[in-house]
Order: structure tokens, then C-alpha cells, then sequence
């Protein structure tokens, strides 16, 4: 059996620079996934996720997102915590966040923004586990 993971474990790792100039800038994004994949652009003030995945599918385990513009604030809870641990991370594009198997999380915009998951749409049916809870339960 796999041990689940906890919060320590999620990872948000800034892309490397390659290029920039009066165009703007060229960064760097190592892959090993292929497949479709899902492009998300989210209005300011919106949420996607609320909900963790339990590994069923290979490229939920772990969930690779790539934020591409934008700033968003990414929250999540461990699998024995509950949302009352919850932690909280700003993120400002473009970054890559790693998200284990059995972690909650949620991807709230905070500015507009655009997000890319290395998933596919059935990936996320077959493999999400959605839990909403009320803010007094933090």
C-alpha cells in the first residue's frame, strides 16, 4: 500500500528562463507525459478543483498543473488533516505545482488567468473525489 502523502509534499517549482527580450519571455517545460491535455482560463474570483484524486489514473498520480498567466491562490489540506489545516500558497505564473495523490486542493483566481494540466478530461471523471465544505469549518 502507498503511503499518502502530506501537505509538505506538494511542490510549486518556478520554470526556467531561456530567452527574454523586447517580446517578452521563453521559458522552459520538461515533459514526459503525451496524451491530450486540459488549457483552462479562469476569470478573477473563480475556483477549480475542490477535490483530490486517489491515483486510479496514471496522470493523476501525481497531478502535474502548469499556471501560465496570472496570479492565483493555490490552497490545500493533507489526506488526515481536514479542512481546518488548511495551507494557502500565492502563485504567480509561471510556475509548475505538483499535487500528490489524496491531497484536497483548490485553484482560486485571483487575478484572470490561464492554467494547463497535464491530464485529460476523462483522466479528471474517472479519478477526482470532490469535497466541498462550508467556510466556518475551517
Amino acid at each position: 500500500m502507498r503511503k499518502k502523502p502530506t501537505m509538505k509534499h506538494i511542490q510549486v517549482e518556478e520554470l526556467d528562463l531561456i530567452g527574454r527580450d523586447e517580446r517578452g519571455s521563453t521559458f522552459a517545460i520538461r515533459n514526459d507525459r503525451s496524451g491530450n491535455y486540459i488549457l483552462c482560463y479562469r476569470k478573477a474570483g473563480t475556483s477549480s478543483g475542490r477535490h483530490y484524486h486517489s491515483g486510479k489514473k496514471p496522470y493523476k498520480d501525481p497531478e502535474i498543473l502548469y499556471l501560465l498567466s496570472g496570479t492565483a491562490e493555490f490552497r490545500w489540506y493533507g489526506p488526515e488533516e481536514g479542512p481546518a489545516a488548511m495551507q494557502s500558497r500565492m502563485l504567480t505564473a509561471p510556475v509548475r505545482v505538483i499535487i500528490p495523490i489524496h491531497v484536497w486542493h483548490e485553484l482560486h483566481a485571483v487575478t484572470d488567468c490561464s492554467f494547463w494540466e497535464m491530464n485529460s478530461l476523462e483522466d479528471v471523471q474517472q479519478d477526482s473525489v470532490r469535497v466541498e465544505w462550508k467556510e466556518e469549518e475551517k
